[in-house]
């Protein structure tokens, strides 16, 4: 197939923040579309991500980059996204393009096949779609807020009624009684989670697990502790203490035990191998995010349960679904992952479809960025197999 046509945009995020949109054609017919969420704060392993776009047309040092595509002919999704990572090597044009124009070419391949993203998707993994479930963020902190962080940056539901529509008129459900709760001195972050100040983990911790059992039995929680964000001092900043590894673990066991959560990201710093390979929560999911930064060649097991998938640290389609396989042969679960500066781009939704994730995490089911994601999983219910639904233990 041939790209006979390329443009490249600046568009805005959901924090009014400047990234890119590319649009593709091939064989002079069909287009395709995609764009780059944004991170607040990448962590050190992911790709590097471009710098902050301009908006509307981007500059000619970017545009350098059409004419190395236009005109080619490429053999499939991995040729293509192969030569974009060349490209990004030698002319160092960040994930978020790399990302854009992957993502383009996917559905424009996907207009000329008449085949949807998802199982594009699939047959590039090679597994069968199947549904997963939301992981729901609620409350919002760490980099959410002012100053050094030392609290944890997502608290968050995990609702099970076997679909996704259960399962978001669940979620909705428990937010709206959350917000009616605390609405009164909490703001909303950029992935859509209440922000409280002067309020303690277990208070917000609290919070979540009453309304939840107001709603529906037997939700579970689950925290991003995002431990990369709290290293330095010597150890884990956290409620105006410094913490060791250890202390930090028994905290995170003690929680989980009283407030019943069942998914803990990022316990640790990457680096602090160690406390990885100690943790072991007897009935919590451990998943690594800047642990692994969804790099195939980071994927090992004996660390974590599950890997958190985020294709802008790839940067390519191909990438993130190389980070998926070598996850899934190393027995990890897998969980796809949205940024905090998002655009209405709903991949991430078939990506997770597509590989067969067992959870995805979209953010609060607030402002239209989100929402696109929801009704997005809605759609590709309707084309998946309701017992396909992802297992999540």
């Amino acid at each position: 197939m041939r790209v006979t046509q390329v443009a490249l945009r600046g568009i805005l995020d959901s924090r009014a923040r400047r990234t890119v949109e590319a649009e593709l054609t091939v064989d002079c017919r069909h287009t395709g579309r995609g764009s780059a969420a944004r991170a607040i704060a990448p962590g050190r392993r992911e790709r590097r991500r471009g710098a902050e776009r301009r908006l509307g047309r981007l500059t000619e040092t970017e545009q350098a980059l059409i004419p190395l595509l236009c005109g080619r002919d490429f053999d499939g999704q991995r040729d293509f996204d192969e030569s974009l990572t060349g490209i990004d090597d030698r002319l160092d044009l960040g994930a978020d393009l790399t990302l854009s124009l992957s993502l383009a070419w996917a559905r424009a391949c996907g207009s000329r096949w008449s085949r949807p993203l998802h199982q594009i998707v699939a047959d590039l993994a090679g597994t069968t779609p199947a549904l997963p479930r939301p992981l729901v963020n609620v409350f919002s902190g760490g980099i959410h807020l002012p100053g050094p962080p030392d609290t944890f940056q997502q608290i968050m539901i995990i609702p099970d009624r076997g679909t996704p529509a259960a399962d978001i008129e669940l979620a909705c459900a428990v937010y709206d009684r959350l917000a009616e709760a605390v609405g009164g001195e909490a703001g909303l972050s950029a992935s859509s989670g209440l922000v409280t100040r002067g309020r303690t983990t277990a208070w917000q911790l609290e919070q979540a697990r009453t309304a939840c059992d107001a709603v529906a039995p037997d939700i579970a929680l689950g925290v991003d502790v995002a431990a990369e964000h709290l290293a330095g001092d010597g150890g884990y900043r956290f409620e105006g203490a410094v913490l060791s590894a250890g202390e930090l673990g028994d905290r995170l066991l003690g929680l989980a035990a009283d407030f019943g959560i069942g998914y803990i990201e990022d316990p640790f710093d990457p680096a602090d191998e160690a406390a990885w390979q100690g943790f072991r929560p007897p009935t919590a999911l451990v998943v690594g995010d800047d642990l692994f930064a969804t790099t195939p060649g980071r994927v090992r097991p004996g660390l974590a349960g599950g890997i958190l998938l985020k294709p802008t640290q790839a940067g390519t389609l191909t990438g993130t679904v190389e980070a998926a396989r070598a996850a899934r042969a190393a027995g990890l679960q897998l969980a796809v992952s949205h940024r905090s500066g998002e655009t209405e781009d709903t991949a991430m939704c078939d990506l997770a479809v597509g590989v067969g994730a067992q959870l995805i995490k979209v953010g609060g089911p607030r402002r239209g960025d989100r929402l696109a994601k929801y009704n997005q999983l809605l759609r590709l219910a309707e084309s998946v197999d309701a017992d396909r639904h992802a297992s999540f233990a």
